[in-house]
């Protein structure tokens, strides 16, 4: 199994197995703290082979700077079948409204896998404006 998108976006919607997905980010500013994100989408498309076949636990876990979760883990199940000469992959959003920012610093947002971690991204928190594309 391995990752081929992990990001946070501002919408992201699958429709017929295809991924659709608008405004990706890593940077978010906040003029002070405690703060919260209105809300975000993350979105993660998974490539698996016939060894992946069989029932699979995916989890989301959102890590402040200090190492804390900011919001409870989500949890679910995927049960992947795949042909033993097929590929397929796996689309898994994660919509979370009212995202809370405790304090500027690095967030780490987590695919966990079966227990192990699978795919991570930074989010960048800073106060005052984020920079510029």
């Amino acid at each position: 199994m391995q990752t081929e998108i992990f990001t946070i976006a501002d919408a992201a919607t699958v429709t017929a197995g295809k991924l659709s997905m608008l405004g990706s980010f890593d940077h978010l500013g906040a003029p002070s703290f405690p703060t919260s994100h209105s809300s975000c989408v993350v979105v993660c498309k998974l490539r698996m082979d016939h060894h992946d076949s069989g029932r699979h636990q995916i989890q989301l876990r959102i890590i402040d700077p200090d190492g804390n979760d900011v919001i409870p883990p989500a949890e679910s199940v995927i049960d992947v079948n795949i042909d033993i000469d097929g590929s397929g992959h796996h689309n898994h959003l994660w919509h979370i409204r009212g995202f809370p920012l405790p304090k500027p610093g690095t967030f780490y947002i987590d695919a966990i896998v079966d227990g192990s971690l699978l795919a991570r991204t930074p989010l960048f928190v800073k106060q005052g404006q984020p920079p510029k594309a």
